[in-house]
């Protein structure tokens, strides 16, 4: 299993969606992205030009996530060897205003 965590930004916009397409949202990210090894199925794209963010899209939704580094990992007395930083789980249409904001730290994998 990958470590999975979410940002103050992802638990908002989860409180924000309603309670059905919460679960399924919910149940994607606990299960299909944190699994080891991921779902084939699994629709992921690179945001161009604002590596290292990733785009899960399922539905109507768009998850925007980055891998963690190994620092972070630590930091957060993770288990586990890779994981995942949730920022944002927004609807499609707000996408590129949702892309806008995210942070454009330095970030390297060691």
């Amino acid at each position: 299993m990958h470590h999975i965590e979410l940002s103050k930004s992802a638990l908002h916009d989860l409180r924000r969606i309603d309670h059905k397409n919460r679960r399924q949202l919910v149940g994607l990210i606990e299960e299909d992205l944190a699994a080891d090894p991921q779902p084939a199925n699994l629709d992921v794209k690179q945001l161009t030009g604002r590596q290292p963010w990733l785009r899960l899209r399922r539905g109507g939704y768009r998850i925007l996530y980055r891998p963690l580094t190994r620092e972070e990992l630590r930091a957060l007395k993770a288990q586990e060897h890779v994981g995942f930083l949730v920022e944002r789980i927004i609807d499609r249409g707000d996408l590129e205003r949702a892309v806008a904001t995210l942070p454009v730290k330095a970030h390297r994998r060691t």
